[in-house]
């Protein structure tokens, strides 16, 4: 078939498309479902997975966090005990309390993390301090904030290296009485901006050295222990170990395991995804093939007059294929369309994850050329799908009974 008859059953197709306005419009809306459903759904769990996976990569993939149980309390003999496992490299408790602190007018949230900052810096290699540095372990009182401590989200800045903090909180007294307390440090160190993490988000957290949890918190216990492998082909052995030591006393978690199960659920919920975005396109491939057979029907004796005219069944076939074809990409092209702004719709909102500390995370979705390639592969399948039985039925009308047919 030569370039120029190609491109006049384009636009015969076209024309007949034009012809039937509202059931062409009916068609290309109920294929564009499909394509929307997969780049809104799957372009938006891409973009939260990856984002997740790549902050947990980002604060290290030899960490392990051990929180204790309500009745088990870790001492410096859990810190010996971890100390001397085969590929640990460092174990450094830590303090954590939620907290207050003063922007101008208003009070912010903020984590509250006293710990040995060197080995915590150290393991956490994406953290970068901005300005000023790490103080000394014996400054109870010097901190590292993070970013949006010392200034909002609009930028305006309220601390900077030297200026005193104000932190407020509540103890928990004897008999359960609540007592707040207000404590000021002294701002060392500011970092640059991060993101949300795992168990700790640095942009919204105050770092204090872990001398501090006890002489300015007036903390008694840890709130848990974080454990440095020496490299990550450690980590699933050791925290295999000490889920069998510490069996429910302690909570053991690898950020490397949280990395493996956001990636399985991902595929998992991509695999759902594709299997609703299939049905939804099976739907489609019904609706082609409907209004095809109806066209075919409705032109019978224009098909007869075509042949009578010269044109061969595999050029009617054609014909009615581009018609088919024409269809499903302009439902791909209106399916991607409005899929992709489902998409930043829908990740916009941001996911909010509940636990001892609330994390709001925003990540933008992930619209991939792999995968508005899988969709328009699967709308092109639709059209050849959808568009094969009438093809076949149009290429087998006698040009004889066409021309009489009314």
């Amino acid at each position: 078939m030569k370039i120029s008859e190609l491109v006049d059953m384009v636009v015969f197709a076209l024309r007949a498309l034009q012809e039937r306005k509202a059931r062409s419009l009916l068609t290309i809306i109920g294929i564009s479902i499909g394509p929307i459903a997969l780049i809104a759904i799957m372009g938006v769990v891409q973009g939260y997975s990856g984002y997740v996976i790549k902050q947990l990569e980002g604060l290290g993939q030899n960490l392990i966090v051990l929180v204790p149980g309500a009745d088990y309390r870790m001492t410096e003999r859990d810190l010996e005990f971890l100390k001397s496992l085969h590929g640990v490299e460092a174990v450094t408790p830590f303090y954590s309390i939620r907290a207050k602190v003063k922007q101008g007018a208003q009070s912010v949230e903020a984590a509250i993390y006293a710990v040995d900052m060197e080995i915590f810096f150290k393991a956490l290699g994406k953290l970068r301090v901005e300005e000023g540095g790490i103080p000394p372990p014996g400054e109870p009182i010097a901190a590292v904030i993070g970013h949006y401590i010392a200034c909002d989200e609009k930028g305006n800045r309220y601390y900077g290296v030297g200026d005193v903090l104000t932190i407020s909180y509540f103890e928990i007294k004897h008999g359960g009485r609540l007592v707040e307390r207000r404590v000021n440090v002294v701002v060392r160190g500011v970092l640059a901006e991060f993101g949300n993490a795992f168990f700790v988000n640095p942009d919204t957290t105050v770092f204090l050295p872990l001398s501090a949890g006890k002489r300015l918190l007036g903390m008694q216990e840890w709130s848990g222990v974080i454990v440095v492998a020496e490299d990550p082909v450690y980590v699933e052995n050791l925290t295999r170990l000490l889920r069998e030591v510490y069996q429910d006393r302690v909570g053991v978690i690898s950020l490397v395991e949280i990395s493996h199960v956001v990636a399985t659920i991902t595929a998992a919920m991509e695999f759902v995804t594709l299997a609703a975005g299939g049905a939804a396109f099976v739907v489609a491939v019904t609706g082609v093939a409907a209004t095809m057979i109806t066209s075919v029907m409705e032109r019978t004796r224009e098909i007869g007059v075509l042949k009578a005219l010269g044109f061969t069944s595999s050029e009617v076939v054609a014909m009615v294929l581009i018609e088919a074809l024409i269809m499903s990409l302009l439902g791909a092209a209106l399916g991607i369309g409005v899929g992709v702004v489902a998409a930043y719709a829908l990740s916009g909102k941001g996911m909010v994850i509940k636990g001892i500390h609330t994390i709001v995370i925003k990540a933008e979705p992930a619209i991939t050329p792999e995968l508005i390639g899988l969709v328009l592969l699967m709308t092109i399948v639709v059209g050849v799908v959808g568009g094969a039985i009438p093809a076949y039925k149009a290429a087998r009308i006698p040009p004889a009974v066409a021309l009489r047919y009314e």
